[in-house]
């Protein structure tokens, strides 16, 4: 795939991709996911690193497993990985199939975000096993 074929993927390492579902004709139902995410949040603002994400949308973070090592450097992995369940468990018991976030300014299918959330979910489990 060329670079603009990703255009709306989340990248999460050099040659992986969570793909864009397309929303089109849904846009009405999106339902705020801000606070699902809880206490994840320390961690997605450490991971606001390649821009801002008022600027750049989801590209404003680097998704990747050595960005998500990094940005756990300073944070608790067990409170985060109880988090991302609470998250993940929120977001797939939510009626609406379409979510937004303000804070990330991104609109995104449901199965984007949990997998996104699963992504997050194992760089915490990974890096909390090599005691990093």
């Amino acid at each position: 795939m060329t670079e603009r074929d990703r255009q709306y993927d989340i990248q999460i390492a050099d040659d992986a991709w969570i793909e864009f579902i397309d929303i089109a004709g849904r846009y009405e139902r999106a339902t705020d996911i801000d606070a699902l995410l809880g206490e994840l949040w320390p961690l997605i603002y450490r991971l606001e690193t390649h821009c801002v994400a008022g600027c750049c949308g989801m590209d404003a973070y680097d998704f990747t497993h050595e960005g998500i090592a990094t940005a756990l450097l300073e944070l608790d992995r067990s409170q985060l990985h109880a988090a991302c369940a609470a998250a993940k468990e929120a977001v797939a018991a939510a009626a609406s199939d379409v979510f937004t976030s303000a804070t990330m300014n991104h609109v995104a299918d449901k199965r984007v975000f949990l997998q996104l959330l699963d992504h997050l979910d194992k760089c915490i489990v990974a890096q909390d096993r090599a005691g990093a």
